[in-house]
């Protein structure tokens, strides 16, 4: 069974960590605006207010903005293909906004530095790192935006760098310590006020965020495990073949509870042994070390004793049989649930992770759960075997009875014919009808038994002919000749409608040949003196089609349910002729055996008409 755990390409991310990312993508779009508002800036500045600002400059630190948004665009690309934690993402973001306020100091120090009027991008950014972050890397950033504001005023006064003074704010001196001390004090208690305003909005919408996520995580995880139960359900109630389903069990178990491996293994008939009977995950290596005695492994004799059994870390040699293929095996923690069938255990179900793990009560639950359709799977499967063997009892014994009644009633038929036929001397009248209604019950048991030893075979209780191939048209001709002395006895035409060419079908010789002969010889046992019966025989490259029409006495509506049932004779069949109820049964049977479909319509006093397709060999 193949069950898909690991795909390329992106992956599923946790409800948080989702969120996160999409966090992460709205701030790379609002960047991409931004990068554009500097070129457009530069331009209402430079050609329609005609400043003087220093538009190489500004385009070049607006280049700079977009290239490093190009870079932290595949930065998110690449981190939605791993498993990232919310730390990952945190750092992710923090390095975005980092990022951010170098480029934005730069274009403060372009614009009159602590007098530019971008200042307040600052503030608006911090804004953003509050809703973004958590409350301490939100403070450390605005806290960092202070201080590269400071950093640059000073250097300014200094005259390390140039001042450049912005026509229409340049009117507070940049070397002057006390003004630019209380500018940076109003900047530093805007930022840092408008951090701690929207951060306490933010961390409420924050918690309800995660807590839905939360929800949303566990709603899946509960889904995911109803489907899981579901599934392993639907499987043990689809099919009786314990293989199947144990395995099914063992894989969706290990995707279920995001595990390595699973197994189950059975007790044996002594119940002395515990032999692995489904297992997935686990290597061959580790699977040939052989059963495992519940006496020297604590895990297994706790679990067979009703018990659910969790061991964190295997490094406990003492919990198990063979501790040192379990670690060789990468397995670090490992959980048992007994597999009960009316309170009694019957065997175990484990469950492998390869990091080390604590399993809570909703774990160990559904665990249980699924331990217990395992061993419903099993009881159902150990039925049908053990009525599947008293039913192929049943049949041989019958088979054996059937074989054995053969010979006395054929030497029964044998010495009432040489009665019959006057060997023994001449009989009279009332003699000679009371041999012949003799003669008649036994050839209609003789039918009997061969019918009930035919219909046996075809059931597969007794050893059966192998399928194969026959050429059809023979076999209808060779039917047709064997009851033409009996149509010429009743008077009733047959007409035959058989192709030159060659209809090669899927199928025995012999068993086609009791196909065509049943239906063919009702037709005319069926139909009184006088009648019509038709035989067709067509075919294209898929099916051959035999329809064989009668003017008989018909099948009544009620009874044309059950014509293929075994031992069914209609009410008008049974005053009509004698017969054993068996010959159309045989027909569905061989027909189904060779994946061919038959169907009948008829109507009272009218006739009947069968008509059968099989599959054209090749």
């Amino acid at each position: 069974m193949a069950i898909e755990r690991d795909r390329p390409g992106p992956v599923t991310q946790a409800p948080l960590e989702e969120e996160l990312a999409k966090r992460g993508a709205w701030l790379i779009r609002l960047r991409w605006l931004a990068g554009a508002g500097v070129f457009v800036g530069t331009l209402v500045l430079w050609l329609l207010a005609d400043l003087p600002v220093p538009g190489i400059a500004f385009c070049a630190v607006g280049v700079g903005i977009l290239a490093y948004n190009l870079l932290f665009r595949r930065i998110l690309r690449h981190l939605k293909t791993l498993e990232s934690t919310t730390v990952v993402w945190g750092r992710f973001a923090s390095a975005q906004f980092l990022t951010d306020w170098v480029a934005l100091i730069v274009l403060v120090h372009l614009t009159g530095g602590i007098t530019s009027p971008l200042l307040f991008f600052f503030v608006f950014h911090a804004i953003l790192a509050s809703i973004l972050l958590p409350p301490r890397p939100a403070y450390l950033h605005a806290s960092f935006g202070v201080l590269l504001v400071g950093l640059l005023a000073a250097i300014e006064g200094a005259g390390l760098l140039p001042h450049r003074p912005m026509p229409g704010f340049d009117g507070m001196p940049h070397d002057d310590i006390r003004q630019i001390g209380l500018r940076l004090l109003f900047f530093a208690t805007a930022i840092l006020f408008a951090t701690h305003l929207a951060g306490s909005i933010a961390r409420r919408l924050w918690a309800r965020t995660v807590e839905l996520m939360r929800l949303k995580d566990s709603v899946e995880a509960a889904f995911h495990r109803t489907q899981t139960l579901y599934d392993i359900a639907r499987a043990v109630n689809s099919t009786l073949d314990l293989s199947h389903v144990l395995n099914t069990v063992v894989a969706r178990t290990t995707v279920a509870m995001y595990g390595k491996a699973c197994s189950i293994r059975l007790l044996d008939d002594e119940g002395n042994r515990l032999r692995l009977s489904a297992a997935y995950g686990l290597s061959d290596t580790y699977l040939q070390k052989g059963d495992v005695d519940p006496a020297k492994s604590p895990v297994d004799q706790s679990a067979l004793l009703g018990w659910s059994v969790q061991v964190p870390d295997v490094s406990d040699a003492t919990a198990f049989q063979y501790p040192e293929e379990v670690l060789r095996e990468g397995i670090r923690s490992v959980v048992v649930a007994p597999m009960l069938l009316r309170g009694t255990a019957i065997g175990v179900l484990r469950l492998y992770t390869a990091e080390r793990r604590e399993f809570d009560d909703e774990d160990i639950g559904f665990l249980m759960a699924i331990a217990s359709q395992g061993a419903v799977a099993i009881e159902n499967a150990r039925a049908y075997r053990h009525l599947e063997e008293l039913e192929e009892a049943k049949a041989k014994f019958v088979f054996l009875v059937l074989h054995e009644l053969k010979a006395p009633v054929a030497s029964l038929r044998s010495s009432l014919s040489i009665l019959e036929e006057g060997f023994l001397g001449e009989m009279d009248e009332r003699k000679r009808s009371l041999v012949a209604r003799m003669v008649r019950r036994v050839a209609g048991l003789q039918d009997l038994l061969k019918d009930l030893m035919e219909l046996g075979s075809m059931k597969g209780r007794v050893p059966g002919r192998a399928s194969g191939t026959a050429e059809l048209c023979g076999v209808v001709r060779g039917v047709l000749e064997r009851v033409s002395s009996e149509a010429e006895r009743k008077h009733v035409r047959i007409d035959t409608v058989i192709p030159e060419a060659a209809v090669t079908v899927a199928g025995n010789a012999e068993d086609l040949d009791k196909i065509v002969g049943n239906l063919v010889e009702n037709a005319v046992k069926y139909t009184p003196d006088g009648g019509l019966v038709s035989v067709t025989l067509v075919s294209d490259k898929n099916r051959a089609r035999l329809v064989c029409r009668d003017s008989g006495i018909g099948i009544s509506e009620d009874a044309l349910g059950h014509v293929f049932d075994e031992f069914y004779r209609a009410g008008n069949a049974k005053q009509f002729a004698e017969g054993t109820g068996l010959g159309l049964s045989l027909v569905k049977r061989l027909v189904d055996m060779y994946h061919g479909e038959i169907e009948v319509a008829s109507k009272i006093g009218e006739g009947s008409t069968f008509t059968v397709s099989l599959p054209v060999h090749g």
